[in-house]
């Protein structure tokens, strides 16, 4: 196995993003859009394993056959000059400042070695089958898109009257029941949680989609938790205080297909690589999103515990990761730049927006902190804003790679401008002084 060095411009900050999802494409972009329009010497890698961006909030499209589109990481990101290095990121020395990373190739692929100055992490997240015994063996998810790929292809080859049960009941699990049933209506589909189905939503919000599942044939089974997947299904029991009736004993859902919807697992890199972690592998983040023992590490994401107002790690989505990136990429870049570091992240939510197949949908507003409020909108009213928020994730990726800085969000602090501090306060006290001039 032959190890490269990382590339290194005279007088250039080095940055590395991992991970090329909504986060990692997002970061890069505007540090290196950025650092450009404010004459800051940077090169910026981005670290992938697959050259392809992966819409995930439309994976459960996917499974039911709807085909993606295609987006070239390499495309989008060439624009503003970011290296794009097709390879898993193994292993993050902290001490030396660098990334271990495989490259693609299969067993005996070369390893390359990344320096950086300044690192964002973003790995994302993936499907966690661990959660129920003989999930990794027996069951599906919509996890990513080889996943989602693996499902359809069960589906289409299940036969008229086969059945699919989706564990989980938060808004994957919900979406996917409803996908599935819609897509094919000759299997019948289940779904089984530990509480209500919806239930961070509102009593509107989950009597809509009650009432949208019951209309395309999903059946629900509230108050019981996945105990078992087998070749033949999956077993359940009572939930203790659940919805379930009556104390039996576990129960056998037989189901054809099983599919796990029930959460997912943070990247386990900053953990194998010794970094602080909290909320199940996610890595530690101060309010200004850096890993405290490492302030030149930001963690933007998914694999990134940014906290909420309550002090609690913030929901896992496209909607939280890609201000995070945003705001990660505008404190590397006053660092670099010898500027004040900006107001701690402040990020405030507005809405959940649920597909219920591709002619329902439900938005549901919720206040600052993620609670539901009363407003709801449904229908295909629902769904159609539903798909413009979609195409809205994609479209702001665009945006920042024509004008850096474009993306913002509610709750964002102003950034101080104007202001240099030759320190650059705690944000940029551990990058390299003489990086910008």
């Amino acid at each position: 196995m032959r190890k490269q060095g990382g590339t290194k411009g005279a007088g250039h900050a080095r940055v590395v993003v991992i991970g090329g999802g909504y986060a990692g494409v997002g970061a890069a972009l505007r540090i290196a859009g950025k650092a450009a329009r404010r004459r800051v010497p940077v090169s910026v890698a981005l670290v992938n394993p697959s050259p392809l961006f992966v819409e995930r909030i439309r994976l459960h499209e996917l499974a039911a056959g709807k085909a993606p589109r295609r987006i070239e990481l390499a495309r989008l990101l060439r624009a503003r000059g970011v290296e794009l290095v097709i390879g898993r990121a193994r292993r993050i020395d902290a001490a030396a400042r660098a990334v271990e990373v495989e490259l693609a190739g299969g067993a005996g692929a070369e390893a390359r070695r990344l320096d950086y100055d300044a690192l964002v992490y973003a790995p994302g997240s993936a499907a966690a089958p661990q959660i129920v015994h003989g999930g990794g063996e027996h069951a599906l998810s919509v996890a990513d898109a080889a996943s989602a790929r693996a499902l359809h292809e069960r589906l289409r080859a299940a036969p008229p009257g086969g059945s699919v049960v989706v564990v989980g009941g938060g808004l994957t699990a919900i979406e996917a029941a409803a996908e599935i049933a819609e897509a094919f209506p000759a299997l019948r589909v289940a779904l089984a949680t530990r509480g209500r189905v919806g239930e961070g939503l509102s009593d509107a919000g989950r009597a809509y989609v009650g009432q949208a599942l019951r209309e395309l044939g999903v059946a629900t089974r509230e108050g019981v938790r996945a105990v078992e997947v087998d070749a033949s299904g999956l077993v359940v029991a009572p939930e203790a205080g659940g919805a379930a009736p009556g104390a039996g004993a576990a129960e056998r859902l037989a189901a054809d297909i099983v599919v796990l919807a029930a959460g997912f697992r943070p990247a386990a890199l900053a953990e194998s690589s010794g970094l602080a972690t909290v909320a199940g592998g996610r890595l530690a983040v101060d309010r200004w999103l850096r890993a405290p023992a490492h302030p030149e590490i930001w963690g933007a994401g998914d694999a990134a515990a940014a906290l909420d107002g309550d002090g609690a790690p913030l929901r896992m989505g496209c909607a939280t990761a890609m201000p995070q990136a945003a705001y990660a990429a505008d404190s590397i870049v006053a660092a670099l730049a010898g500027d004040e570091p900006p107001p701690p992240f402040r990020f405030a939510f507005f809405i959940q927006c649920i597909s219920l197949g591709r002619r329902r949908g439900l938005i549901q507003r919720v206040d600052p902190r993620d609670r539901p409020l009363d407003r709801v909108i449904t229908g295909r009213l629902g769904a159609w804003a539903k798909e413009l928020v979609c195409r809205f994730t994609v479209a702001a990726l665009r945006f920042e790679r024509l004008r850096a800085d474009s993306h913002g969000w509610a709750g964002q602090a102003p950034l101080p401008r104007g202001a240099r501090s030759p320190g650059a306060a705690a944000a940029g006290e551990r990058l390299p002084s003489g990086a910008a001039t």
